[in-house]
């Protein structure tokens, strides 16, 4: 049971995430979204804000999974957490 609903847990992270990227792409106003670039953005402002227990590995995962669906680059290193 508890697996289930880590696995749960995860993919709605995941969707949230996607969510957020896509929202983020959309936007023509975000300046600093720009500056840091969509993985680093939405590792620190969104993923790693939202309080559900969430690590570095599991939003870097998540951003660069939404970040790559909307045609921007993910993780750059396999060790860069955008200073997480």
């Amino acid at each position: 049971m508890a697996a289930s609903t880590r696995r749960a847990a995860a993919a709605m992270l995941w969707l949230a995430v996607a969510i957020i990227a896509a929202a983020l792409a959309a936007e023509t106003g975000g300046a600093e979204a720009e500056q840091l670039g969509c993985f680093c953005d939405c590792m620190k402002n969104r993923c790693m804000t939202l309080g559900a227990s969430a690590d570095k590995f599991d939003c870097a995962a998540a951003c660069t999974g939404g970040c790559t669906q909307i045609g921007q680059p993910g993780q750059p290193r396999a060790d860069d957490f955008c200073g997480f």
